[in-house]
Order: structure tokens, then sequence, then C-alpha cells
């Protein structure tokens, strides 16, 4: 796992001794810490009973759901509306059998490697720092643990940005296989099924259920302002931050030598033309600090920042390519404070 994972929020169920942990991989900012999720929650809410009767109907079905599940059928979710609250309440009635992981498929950085190592730590009663290791050596320790304890993943947005793609979902299906994990997940992307092979729908086994709620989705659209639509730059700092807690230190340094340069070279306003920083200078810096080995190392975390589109490339003055961080000087200095994960 990424070092200084800051969304993973251990926690305990209360009630009964030796039941394994109930655990997050989610980020910790709520649906309303946002300007514009506090404007929503003061929209009126419409159709209240219809959508109370909806939910009722849904949570008849729990029985079923967890028959289902130990009859080693994965379930998937689907439908118009939010599916976080129905999941979340099916988790904590019904499935108290066994652990339960709960995972938030739109966190930013989050890898199939973080959930094979999670599931991997509370099945063996370690800490992650003894689990942590290649996907395929976790995928056997699972494959050969026995069927109990039980381990239910709640995996909320299967079709996640960091999930959504064959690779990632061939190893949710295989971990969906293993004989002590119980896969529980949501999709809204009606193109999501297009990556999963044969092999792939035979291993995951899904039992599919139509959940349509019409509730606000609120904590799936969290992360939208800040990673998906950039509206605000106070927005955009606080899912930069989020997005660098989840890197290497190396990598944090790196960015932190690429934001202070461009402070040095700009103005406060970030008007400047100059605060951009070329590649072999750049590299300079990382081989007297000795945070890369060689030109590609360094390469692979500028890809990768240029992925989160935390870093962009332009053409400075003199015509070189120079690597631009993509914030104001005010937004960028208070980044320098948020992206250092908790002590």
């Amino acid at each position: 796992m990424a070092e200084g994972v800051t969304f993973l929020n251990p926690k305990r169920r209360t009630g009964g001794e030796g039941k394994l942990a109930l655990a997050d991989l989610a980020l910790e900012s709520g649906a309303g810490d946002t300007a514009d999720g506090k404007v929503l929650a003061g929209l009126p809410v419409k159709h209240i009973n219809e959508k109370a009767h909806l939910r009722a109907v849904h949570e008849e079905q729990f029985p079923h759901w967890i028959y289902l599940l130990k009859r080693r059928f994965s379930l998937l979710l689907y439908g118009f509306g939010g599916k976080h609250a129905l999941l979340d309440a099916f988790a904590r009635r019904v499935l108290i059998d066994g652990g339960v992981l709960t995972v938030n498929g739109q966190a930013p950085g989050l890898t199939v490697r973080q959930i094979l190592t999670r599931c991997a730590a509370m099945l063996r009663h370690t800490s992650l720092n003894h689990t942590r290791g290649d996907p395929e050596v976790l995928m056997h320790q699972l494959q050969s643990a026995r069927a109990e304890p039980r381990l239910y993943v709640v995996l909320h947005h299967i079709d996640g940005p960091g999930l959504r793609t064959a690779e990632a979902q061939g190893l949710l299906a295989e971990l969906s296989a293993c004989p002590c994990i119980h896969l529980v997940a949501s999709m809204d992307a009606v193109n999501m099924p297009l990556l999963w092979d044969r092999q792939a729908s035979a291993q995951f086994n899904w039992a599919h259920f139509d959940v349509t709620s019409y509730a606000p989705y609120g904590h799936e659209t969290v992360l939208v302002p800040s990673l998906l639509l950039g509206c605000k730059e106070e927005q955009a700092g606080k899912g930069a931050a989020v997005v660098l807690r989840t890197l290497t230190s190396a990598a944090r340094t790196i960015f932190r030598l690429l934001a202070e340069h461009q402070l040095s070279g700009g103005d406060l306003d970030g008007d400047d033309e100059s605060g951009g920083m070329t590649f072999q200078a750049l590299f300079r810096q990382c081989r007297e600090r000795f945070l890369v080995a060689n030109e590609m190392a360094l390469r692979s975390h500028l890809s990768e920042f240029k992925d989160h589109r935390l870093l962009q490339a332009r053409r400075g003055l003199d015509g070189a390519e120079e690597h631009v961080i993509p914030l104001q000087a005010s937004a960028l200095q208070q980044l320098l404070v948020d992206m250092e994960p908790a002590a």
C-alpha cells in the first residue's frame, strides 16, 4: 500500500470477542464538507414517502442477500440513485458473523493491491506492514485461508476510477472466489460488465439486484467538485492534498521541489510565466537528494502526477519544456501544508 495512505479509517465492531475488525477504505471527508455539498443539502427533499417505501422494499431482501452470499454468490447492486446508505445498513445489520471491509471505489489513488493488503491483514490479525507485497503473494495468502472466519468486502463503486481496468477487475474476481471472501458491490456505469470476460464472470458469480432508490448521490459525488470538475481553486487544492497523501514520501518530496521552485519563480497571484521547472533541472535536484536513481524513475513520478492532473507540461520562454503545477500561488502554498499525512 502506498506510504502514508490517509483514507484508511479502521474501526472496531462492538460486541463479541474474537470478531474481525470493521474497517473502511474510504475518504475521511464527508459529502457535506464542500460549499456545493452544503448547498445541495439545503435543497427541499421531494417524494419522501415514495423513497422510504422503495428503501423498505429493498431492505426486505436482506435475508435473501445473505442467503446467496453464504452459497458463494457475489451481490451486484445497480439502479438509479445513491446506494451507499442501503449497503451500509446491510453491512451493519446483517453481516455480523464475520469481518466487514468497506471500500470506497471512488477514493483517489485506490488500487486493488490496497484492498488485498487490507483483506490479508484482517484475516491474519497482523499489521499492514507485515502483509505488504506482490498482489500474487497476497492473493495466494487469501486463497489458502480457511473459509472461517468470513470476511465480507462491501465495495462501493466497483466501477471507480482506480478499478476500471480489466487487470483490476480480474484481481477482484479472483478475490471474490477465495473461500473466506464474500463480495457485495455497487455499480453505476452501464458498460462496466464489458470488462468481465467469461472467466471473471464465473469467478464473480454475480447475483444482480436492481435497487433503484432515487436517493441523492451524496457520498458518490463527494470527490466530483475537487477532482473532476475543478470548480474552485480551494477544492482543487484539497483534492490534490488527498491524492498526494496516498503517494510515497519520495514522490511527495519531488512534488514539493516543483512547488517551491514555482513559488520562488512566480508572483503571489500565480500569473508569472517563469515558475516552471525543466526536467533536467528537476533531475539534478532529485539526484542530489537521492530521490531517484535514474531518469526513468523520475519520469515515472511525473507521469503519475500528470495522471492525477497535478502537473502540466508547457513551453517556456526559451522553448524548453517546463513542468508546472496548475494552481495559483495561494492554493499551492496551502497545499504544501496539507499534503503531508498526519503523524
